[in-house]
C-alpha cells in the first residue's frame, strides 16, 4: 500500500488533538510536514507533535514535492485561498469544515481541484463514525417508515471573546457548528435543496450570529428544523422520525465527548443500542488517502459540498448577514 504522505497548513488547536493523532494511526497515511506563518512556530509544533519537517510559510509546504495531500484548518476566511492554491500546486486537500463563507467561493475551489486533478474534500468527521451506517440501516430497512422530520441540535457556550470564531469575517455559530447540523439533515433530506428556508438569528452588533435556527422544506415532504448556538450550554442531538417509528442519536457529531447510543422506537417499543468508541478522524483519513490512491470513492462529494454551502447562504440571507461580500 503507498503512503500518502500529508501536511497541514497552520498549527491550529483542531489538528494537535485530532488529526494529528489520526495521521499517526492511520494506515496508509504519513505525516511528513507542518507550516506556519512564523518559522519558530512550526518548529515547537513539529517537535511537540513528532513531525518530520517545518516551514515558515504555507508556500514552501506547497512547494514540498514530497507532499501528496495537504489538510487545512485555518480560519474560516482563509479555507478558500488555500485550498485553491493548494490544489495549483497539485497538492490533494482535505479542508475542514465549512468549506467556504458562500457557494460562489465553494465552486471555485471544486472547479479549480478538478482543473488540477487533486481530490478535495469537506471535513465532516463525524459522518465516519459507524453510529451513522447503523442510522442509515434502519432508515433504508424502513424502520421509521417514510422519513417526515429531521431535528438537529448544537450548542456551547463560546466564552471567550477574542475567539476567531467571533471575528465578523468567517465567524458565527452557523459557520461552526450549525454547518453540522445543516449537513446532517441534508444527508437525510435528500439531493433536492430545500424548497422553503425560514430561519432567525441573534446578532451582536458586528453582526455575527450568537445563535441561529431555521426551518426547511424539501421536496417529498419532509420537514427538518435545527438550532445552533455560541450562547447555550452544551448540547447535541439529532432526531429523525418516520411514520412509523423515530430514533435520536444522543451524541451526534462528537461522539468521543460522551456515550453514544441510538435510541429508536416504533410499534414494538424502545431499543437502546449502545455505540463503541472509535476514532472517527482515524476514519476520515484512511478514507481520503485511500480516496487519493483510486481505491475508494468520496464519501463526502464536492457536489455535497455545493448544496450545504447553497443552504448556509440562505439561511445567512434570511438572518440577514450578507455572506456575498465575500466573494469569490
Amino acid at each position: 500500500m503507498r503512503k500518502i504522505r500529508w501536511g497541514i497548513l497552520g498549527t491550529a488547536k483542531i489538528a494537535e488533538g485530532a488529526l494529528i493523532p489520526a495521521l499517526h494511526q492511520a494506515e496508509g497515511a504519513e505525516l511528513t510536514a507542518v507550516a506556519s506563518r512564523r518559522p519558530e512556530t512550526a518548529m515547537a509544533y513539529a517537535e511537540r507533535n513528532r513531525i518530520e519537517r517545518a516551514y515558515g510559510s504555507y508556500e514552501e509546504l506547497l512547494a514540498d514535492a514530497d507532499i501528496d495531500a495537504v489538510y487545512i484548518p485555518l480560519p474560516n476566511h482563509l479555507h478558500a485561498e488555500w485550498t485553491v492554491r493548494a490544489a495549483e500546486a497539485g497538492k490533494h486537500v482535505l479542508c475542514e469544515k465549512p468549506a467556504a463563507l458562500n457557494r460562489a467561493q465553494a465552486e471555485r475551489m471544486v472547479q479549480v481541484c478538478r482543473d488540477n486533478g487533486v481530490v478535495f474534500m469537506e471535513a465532516f468527521m463525524y459522518g465516519f463514525h459507524p453510529q451513522w451506517a447503523r442510522v442509515r440501516e434502519l432508515v433504508e430497512q424502513g424502520a421509521l417508515g417514510k422519513l417526515r422530520l429531521i431535528n438537529a441540535s448544537f450548542s456551547f457556550w463560546l466564552r471567550n471573546e477574542q475567539d476567531i470564531r467571533w471575528y465578523p469575517e468567517g465567524g458565527g455559530a452557523l459557520y461552526d457548528v450549525g454547518c453540522y447540523c445543516v449537513h446532517v439533515i441534508r444527508s437525510f433530506a435528500g439531493d433536492a435543496l430545500p424548497e422553503v428556508v425560514q430561519a432567525v438569528g441573534d446578532l451582536d452588533k458586528r453582526g455575527v450570529d450568537r445563535a441561529v435556527t431555521a426551518a426547511l422544506a424539501f421536496p417529498g415532504g419532509v420537514l427538518a428544523h435545527f438550532d445552533a448556538s455560541f450562547a447555550a450550554a452544551d448540547r447535541q442531538r439529532v432526531e429523525l422520525a418516520g411514520e412509523a417509528g423515530s430514533l435520536v442519536v444522543t451524541w451526534p457529531f462528537r461522539p468521543d465527548k460522551g456515550d453514544p447510543s441510538i435510541i429508536w422506537r416504533n410499534q414494538d417499543g424502545e431499543r437502546v443500542e449502545r455505540v463503541p468508541k472509535v476514532d472517527m478522524y482515524r476514519l476520515e483519513v484512511e478514507h481520503f488517502s485511500a480516496c487519493i490512491r483510486g481505491e475508494e470513492t468520496l464519501r463526502q462529494t464536492p457536489e455535497q459540498t455545493l448544496r450545504n454551502m447553497a443552504i448556509l447562504d440562505a439561511i445567512y440571507q434570511a438572518v440577514g448577514r450578507d455572506t456575498t461580500a465575500h466573494g469569490r
